[in-house]
C-alpha cells in the first residue's frame, strides 16, 4: 500500500526530493476540512470558485508539510516536500487506481438512483461476520469521492463495497477505471439527475458501464424498461444476472412477503431451486427492495444462512443526514449518531466547529464498532483526530475507550454504558454548549438526544443544508468567471435560519451576504460571521451598529447619506456604503437627475467609501416583461457608468435578482444577488427541475377517528361527511403559519405519497383530513411541503407567492438541520 510520499512519487510519475519522505495517512484536498497536520497530504486542486494553490501557505502555518500541486508556490519551504504534476484531480483518481490494481479480493460496487447508502451498509452488515469488510464513507460516491474511498480502505480488507453515482455522461467510465467491481448491485433508476440526460434509457446504460467487467450483478426487475436494458447488457457482457422479482416470473429470483406490516416484513427469496426465509424490521417498499439487493449478494457469496437470518432482523435505520437542533439550556445539539468512521468523524467535528463557533463544544463519543481496528490502534486513531480540535471536553461511552483513557489537552470523562452516562450527566455544566453525539448504533444514542433535545411542537421545519449548497453550485454553474456572489439571508433566511444558513454560505466562500435590517447583520456577526453584509433596510436608530459590527448599508437617499456622513464624523470612522440607483422599480433608489449631486456629496467627503452601486429588478421573473427587464439593465448600465468612472476606485456593479440569473447573462455585471432560488424555488417554472427544495415542513397525525355519514367536522360544521370514513387529524394549524386559507378544499398535505385534501376549517393549531379506508395511522409523518410537495402548490392555493409561505413559518416550528 502506499503510505508515504515516495510511494505516491512513483504512482503519479514525478520525482521525489531528495528528502526522508514523509508518512501520509489521510489525503486533504479542502482547507476547511483540516482536523490536524501530522500524516496528512494536501492536493491542491483548481475548482471553478476556488484555487487550492491559495492555501498552501496556509496549511503550511498550520503543520503540514507534504503537497500534491501544480503550480509551485512563491515561497518554497525546505522541511516540505512539494509534488508537481499537470493535474492533481487525476492524481487522486491514478493513485487509487493503482491501489485498487493491488488490491486481489472481492470489491462491490451499488449504483442506482436510490437507495444506494443504504443498500451498501447493509450488505455490509449481512457480510461483516464471514469477510473482513470495508464500505465507503457515508455518500462518498463521487468522481472525487470514490478515489478517497479507495484510499481509505485498511490493508488487511478482503470484501470491498463501494457505491458509485454520477449526475450526466461520460463520468461512470472514470470510476469504472478506478473501482473494476467483480460485482454489483443496480438499485433502481429515478429521477435524480433526470435533467443531464435525453432519456431514461440513456442514464440506465451510462450508469451500467460501472459493470462491463462484473462476474454477477444484482438488480430488481419490476421496472420492465429498466430490467430490459439490464437484461441486453448482461448478455452482451456475459455478466450473470440476478435480477429478482414479486412472484414467479423470469426473473432469476422470487420473492414472497409471508407476513407484512408497517415495520416487519418476513419473506421467501426462492432462488436456483433454493428457499431462504428472513425478517427485516422494516414493512415498506423501499426498504424491502435494498435488503433484498444487499441479501442477494451475500447469498452469491455464500454467507451462512443463520448469520444473515440474525443480520437482517437487526438492520439498523439508515440515517445520512447529520441533524442539528435546539437543545434545553440553550444548547446546539448535532446528532450524528447514526455513521460510525473515521472520515465522518471527522466530517462531524468539522460541522461542530462551524456551527458551535460562539460556544464551548463537546464530543460525546462511543467505541466505533466494525472499524476493523484493534483497540489500541483504535484509540490511536480517535486521538489524533479528536487533537486538533478546540474542545471543553471529550465524554467517551464503551468499553474500549473506557479502558485506557485518550491522552488530550482537554478533559475526557469515560463511561460503561450510555445509561452510566446518562444517570450522571447533570454533574456537567451544558448551559450555552455545543454537543456532537457520535455513536455506534448498538450504544442508543438516540436516548441521549431524546433527554437534551428541546421538545417543541410535533411539527417541524427540516432544513436540509446539503441541497442549499447543491442549489448554490446550481447558480453558480451559470455565472461568468470572476462574478462575485451576493446572497440573501433576510427574514431568518426565508424561514430557514439565518445564523445556519450564513455559516454555510461562509464555508462555501460567498462573497457577500443581504439581510434587511441591522439587527439581523449584528446576530450574524455575534455568531461569528465574518464575510461582508449589506444592509439593505437601515434604521437611523440602529446607526451605532453598523459602526460597531462593520456592516454596509444601503444609501438610497440624500438623507440617508447625510445620517450616516454625520455618524461617521462622530465617530471619527470610515464605513463601505452601497448607492441604490431607481431604474424603473420606482420604490428606493437614486434618480438618473439625482447623480451629480450624489457624486459632488461622496467626493467631498473621506469617511464613507463606496462599495458597489446596484439596482432591483421589477420584472425578470416575467417573460412578458424582458423588454422592460433590458431596459433597467440598461438604464443601470449608463447610471453606474457614471458614478464608476467618477470615482478614483474600484467599485462592484448588481442588478441580477434569482430570476435574471436564471434568464439575463447582460445583467451579472460584477456580482449578483442570489435570493428565492437558493432555497429551492426557481422564478423561471423551467428552470425547477434544476433545484432541490432546501426546506420541508412536516407534521404529524395526532388522531384517526371514524365518522359516519352526515357527521359534521370543525368550526362552523364547514364540512359534512357524504358517506362513513375515518378522517385524521394533523398538528399544524394557522399559528403555525399553514394559512386558514387552506381550508375546505383548497389545500392538501401528503401522508405515504398521497395527497389528501383539507376538510374544514384550518385551527390555530391543527387541521383535518379525510383518509377514507386508507391505513394511515397516529404518530404517520405528514409532509405539507417539500421536495415531493412543492411550496409553490402550497401558494397557490393560498393565492399568494412562495415567499410568502416560506418566511411566514411561525417561529414556534423547530428547525432541524441535515447535512448529507
Amino acid at each position: 500500500m502506499i503510505r508515504n510520499t515516495q510511494g505516491i512519487a512513483d504512482v503519479i510519475g514525478m520525482l521525489h526530493p531528495k528528502k526522508e519522505p514523509i508518512e501520509v495517512k489521510r489525503i486533504l484536498f479542502d482547507s476547511r476540512q483540516f482536523t490536524g497536520a501530522k500524516d496528512q497530504i494536501f492536493f491542491a486542486i483548481k475548482g471553478f470558485n476556488h484555487d487550492g494553490h491559495d492555501y498552501i501557505d496556509q496549511l503550511y502555518e498550520k503543520g503540514i508539510r507534504a503537497f500534491v500541486l501544480m503550480d509551485m508556490p512563491e515561497t518554497v519551504y525546505d522541511d516540505a516536500i512539494y509534488l508537481q504534476t499537470d493535474d492533481s484531480f487525476a492524481a487522486i483518481q491514478i493513485i487509487a487506481t493503482f491501489i485498487r490494481e493491488e488490491f486481489k479480493h472481492e470489491l462491490i460496487a451499488v449504483t442506482g438512483s436510490n437507495g444506494k447508502t443504504v443498500v451498501k451498509e447493509w450488505l455490509y452488515r449481512l457480510v461483516a461476520e464471514d469477510y473482513d469488510a470495508y464500505r465507503s464513507p457515508k455518500s462518498f460516491n463521487s468522481q472525487l469521492g470514490v478515489p478517497l474511498s479507495v484510499w481509505s480502505m485498511p490493508e488487511d480488507t478482503n470484501f470491498g463495497i463501494f457505491e458509485a453515482g454520477i449526475s450526466g455522461t461520460h463520468e461512470m467510465q472514470v470510476l469504472e477505471d478506478i473501482l473494476k467491481p467483480t460485482a454489483g448491485i443496480f438499485t433502481n433508476i429515478g429521477s435524480a439527475h433526470g435533467e443531464n440526460f435525453e432519456s431514461k434509457e440513456q442514464k440506465v446504460l451510462e450508469k451500467l458501464k460501472l459493470f462491463k467487467g462484473v462476474n454477477f450483478l444484482v438488480a430488481p426487475a419490476q421496472d420492465p424498461e429498466m430490467i430490459a436494458l439490464i437484461r441486453t447488457f448482461c448478455k452482451a457482457h456475459s455478466v450473470q444476472l440476478f435480477d429478482w422479482s414479486y412472484g414467479k416470473t423470469e426473473a432469476a429470483g422470487s420473492l414472497e412477503l409471508i407476513e407484512h406490516s408497517g415495520d416487519y416484513c418476513s419473506f421467501k427469496l426462492s432462488y436456483s431451486n433454493k428457499d431462504f426465509y428472513g425478517e427485516i424490521p422494516f414493512g415498506d417498499e423501499a426498504s424491502i427492495q435494498n435488503a433484498v439487493n444487499a441479501l442477494c449478494v451475500a447469498l452469491m457469496f455464500d454467507v451462512k444462512e443463520n448469520h444473515l437470518q440474525e443480520a437482517l432482523i437487526k438492520l439498523p435505520i439508515i440515517e445520512m443526514r447529520l441533524e442539528m437542533k435546539e437543545g434545553h439550556q440553550d444548547t446546539v445539539l448535532i446528532n450524528d449518531a447514526y455513521n460510525s468512521d473515521f472520515e465522518s468523524l471527522r466530517i462531524a467535528l468539522h460541522f461542530l466547529k462551524e456551527h458551535g463557533r460562539d460556544r464551548k463544544k463537546v464530543l460525546i463519543l462511543s467505541d466505533m464498532l466494525q472499524s476493523g481496528f484493534k483497540p489500541k490502534e483504535l484509540r490511536k486513531q480517535i486521538r489524533e483526530i479528536v487533537a486538533a480540535e478546540d474542545l471543553e471536553r471529550v465524554i467517551t461511552i464503551g468499553p474500549i475507550l473506557g479502558k485506557e483513557r485518550l491522552n488530550l489537552d482537554f478533559p475526557v470523562h469515560c463511561y460503561k454504558s450510555t445509561e452510566a452516562f446518562i444517570r450522571d450527566r447533570l454533574r456537567y455544566n451544558w448551559e450555552h454548549r455545543a454537543i456532537l453525539l457520535k455513536g455506534s448504533r448498538p450504544f442508543r444514542f438516540e436516548q441521549i438526544d431524546q433527554l437534551f433535545a428541546r421538545q417543541r411542537h410535533e411539527t417541524v421545519m427540516e432544513i436540509h443544508l446539503n441541497r442549499l449548497v447543491h442549489n448554490l453550485n446550481y447558480y453558480r454553474s451559470l455565472l461568468k468567471e470572476n462574478t462575485r456572489l451576493m446572497v440573501m439571508v433576510k427574514a431568518f433566511a426565508y424561514g430557514a435560519g439565518s445564523e445556519e444558513i450564513a455559516r454555510v454560505l461562509a464555508f462555501h466562500g460567498v462573497d457577500y451576504l443581504a439581510v434587511a435590517y441591522a439587527d439581523e447583520g449584528v446576530a450574524l456577526r455575534q455568531s461569528g460571521i465574518e464575510i461582508p453584509i449589506l444592509v439593505l433596510n437601515p434604521e437611523t436608530a440602529a446607526l451605532d451598529s453598523f459602526f460597531d459590527y462593520n456592516l454596509e448599508p444601503e444609501i438610497y437617499s440624500f438623507a440617508r447619506f447625510s445620517e450616516f456622513h454625520e455618524m461617521a464624523i462622530r465617530r471619527e470612522a470610515n464605513l463601505k456604503i452601497h448607492i441604490k440607483l431607481e431604474t424603473g422599480m420606482n420604490r428606493l433608489g437614486f434618480g438618473e437627475s439625482d447623480i451629480k449631486e450624489l457624486l459632488r456629496l461622496i467626493q467631498g467627503q473621506k469617511q464613507l467609501k463606496v462599495a458597489s452601486v446596484f439596482s432591483h429588478l421589477a420584472a425578470s421573473d416575467d417573460p412578458n416583461e424582458s423588454n422592460f427587464t433590458k431596459a433597467q439593465i440598461n438604464c443601470f448600465r449608463q447610471m453606474s457608468a457614471e458614478i464608476e468612472e467618477a470615482l478614483s476606485y474600484p467599485i462592484f456593479k448588481h442588478i441580477a435578482n434569482t430570476g435574471a440569473i436564471e434568464s439575463f447573462p447582460e445583467a451579472y455585471f460584477d456580482m449578483v444577488r442570489l435570493g428565492i432560488g437558493l432555497y429551492g424555488v426557481a422564478p423561471h417554472p423551467e428552470k425547477q427541475k434544476q433545484l432541490m427544495a432546501v426546506a420541508e415542513l412536516k407534521a404529524t397525525v395526532s388522531q384517526v377517528k371514524a365518522v359516519q355519514k352526515g357527521d359534521t367536522v370543525g368550526y362552523g360544521r364547514a364540512w359534512q361527511a357524504d358517506k362513513d370514513q375515518n378522517i385524521a387529524i394533523i398538528s399544524i394549524g394557522y399559528a403555525d403559519g399553514f394559512s386558514r386559507s387552506l381550508g375546505e378544499g383548497k389545500g392538501a398535505v401528503m401522508i405515504h405519497g398521497k395527497s389528501y385534501p383539507i376538510i374544514g376549517r384550518v385551527c390555530m393549531d391543527m387541521c383535518m383530513i379525510s383518509v377514507g379506508a386508507d391505513p394511515v395511522k397516529e404518530g404517520d409523518e405528514v409532509l405539507i411541503f417539500g421536495n415531493d410537495l412543492p411550496v409553490q402548490k402550497m401558494a397557490e392555493a393560498m393565492n399568494t407567492i412562495a415567499y410568502e409561505v416560506l418566511t411566514g413559518i411561525s417561529s414556534r416550528v423547530k428547525r432541524v438541520y441535515f447535512m448529507a
